[in-house]
């Protein structure tokens, strides 16, 4: 199955893409997403991904423990929100 993943602000920058699609096995857990965005992408790129105040949504809602994908889910990667 396909999924799309998206990183945004900083971690668009850390990962040097906006946007990756990832071929999983069916009904892919969280682990198998990140040993795919390792895979793909090398374990020093995606380092910052694991960080404990990044947020994951799937299909726009945010995912706080562990999660089941499915083919076409939209996964986005939100580092943590700051301001001033």
């Amino acid at each position: 199955m396909r999924v799309n993943v998206l990183f945004f602000a900083s971690l668009k920058e850390d990962l040097g893409c906006a946007e990756i699609e990832l071929q999983l096995s069916e009904l892919a857990s969280r682990a198998d997403l990140f040993d795919c965005l390792t895979n793909e992408l090398g374990s020093a790129r995606v380092a910052p991904l694991f960080a404990e105040n990044v947020s994951i949504a799937i299909n726009q809602s945010i995912e706080k423990g562990e999660f089941t994908l499915q083919s076409g889910d939209e996964v986005a990667f939100l580092p943590p929100i700051t301001g001033g």
